[in-house]
């Protein structure tokens, strides 16, 4: 049986390869990892290789193995046996070398395939121990009717049932957690700390995201004109007169940010993401800027001035306005912003340090559990069952918002 070349780009598209695929050994089985080298190195919530024949190919004629140490890849050791090379304008996560049983093996990052369909079969999640809460494994249970394996480290190890937390999340006192909820890339270049909502939280003014109105909805609503408070859980408005009060309520229902408001998270699984970071499932948490902290510092982060931006950040722009931001040594997706939004921030939740709250957080972050953003570009792409197991998911899960609470104006 003949081999199978396939082709693989970034998103920037200056990182162009070819793979080889040994069809006697087609499909894969494959595990979605969520250990936490993978998620922090990456800003994903999970992450999957998929074994290639040799290493990657370049050649406009005829195609030979690459030095990737000479390429506009980065390389970064994820363990001492690991290395993934990432692109150095883009981030996207595009390969892993890794060293075992004595033999250099590659794979390559499986969001970067245009169709994964008959190369692999996905059979479930794996190092689910590491999330604390089970992770995104709690929103993609199922995949064209059979029920993923949820393996507490590498596969073949003991199931995990849905819904599992772990003995260390469910005993923690609250007393012992942190109130603010931290978060972290691999190399530790970028550590930030996120503050619970306040009035500072709600005195801003934001247009709609793709996860609260799809991008093709009429300008005029997604110009948010009744200047809702979206990326809080309960939601809430400001009236005219300056009042906060209920989102569906009336100019008396007043509210205002209190313990139990929570940051709105969601997936995307738009093309741009998928490109950008090498995985199919792009998830994020809106925070107001004036709610994120670099460590030890007491000014909210600034993306704008160069002169006081993170040290460990890199910008690349996806498109004009739009701003990507990513660790510039282990490759970590953490930011997306744009000019028309400057002032509420999406952070990859693959950043979340899970050892008092969970890798879902949920103690903070209220889920979206209807829909994904740029559900219909997920759709339309040749691996629409895996947005679809993600809706049906998501839609299977319990609200976590919260239920409001009115307080004194």
């Amino acid at each position: 049986m003949s081999d199978m070349l396939v082709k693989v780009k970034c998103h920037c598209g200056i990182s162009n390869f070819h793979v080889k695929f040994d069809q006697s050994r087609l499909p894969y089985p494959i595990a979605f990892c969520h250990c936490n080298n993978c998620r922090h190195s990456t800003g994903q919530m999970a992450f999957y290789g998929i074994p290639i024949d040799g290493p990657p190919l370049v050649g406009s004629c005829s195609l030979r193995p690459v030095n990737l140490d000479t390429t506009d890849l980065t390389g970064y050791s994820v363990s001492p046996t690991s290395t993934h090379y990432f692109c150095l304008n883009c981030s996207a996560r595009m390969f892993l070398r890794k060293l075992q049983d004595n033999e250099i093996r590659w794979l390559v990052a499986g969001g970067l395939l245009e169709s994964t369909a008959g190369i692999i079969e996905l059979e479930g999640h794996k190092n689910l121990i590491e999330t604390l809460d089970g992770g995104l494994a709690d929103h993609l249970r199922l995949l064209n009717g059979k029920t993923l394996k949820r393996y507490a480290r590498d596969v073949g190890s003991e199931e995990l049932p849905a819904g599992w937390r772990s003995d260390e999340l469910k005993f923690k006192s609250n007393v012992g957690k942190d109130e603010k909820l931290h978060a972290y890339c691999h190399c530790g270049a970028i550590r930030i700390c996120i503050t619970r909502p306040n009035r500072f939280s709600a005195s801003i003014h934001a247009p709609y995201p793709a996860l609260v109105h799809p991008h093709y909805s009429r300008l005029s609503l997604r110009r948010n004109p009744k200047d809702e408070k979206w990326w809080l859980r309960p939601s809430m408005r400001m009236t005219e007169a300056g009042h906060l009060v209920k989102m569906g309520g009336g100019d008396e229902d007043f509210t205002a940010p209190h313990s139990g408001t929570k940051y709105l998270a969601g997936h995307c699984v738009c093309l741009h993401c998928k490109l950008g970071s090498g995985f199919d499932i792009q998830s994020y948490a809106f925070f107001p800027r004036t709610n994120i902290f670099e460590e030890g510092s007491e000014d909210p982060i600034e993306f704008f001035e160069e002169e006081y931006r993170p040290r460990g950040l890199k910008q690349y722009s996806s498109s004009p306005g739009k701003y990507r931001e990513f660790c510039a040594t282990c490759g970590a997706t953490a930011f997306y912003w744009h000019i028309g939004r400057p002032d509420v921030i999406n952070m990859s939740t693959g950043l979340i340090d899970q050892k008092d709250y969970g890798a879902r957080a949920e103690e903070w972050l209220s889920w979206e559990t209807e829909k994904v953003a740029f559900m219909e570009e997920g759709l339309a792409e040749p691996n629409r069952n895996l947005v679809l197991a993600l809706l049906d998911g998501i839609k299977s899960i319990p609200d976590s918002s919260g239920p409001p609470v009115i307080v004194a104006h």
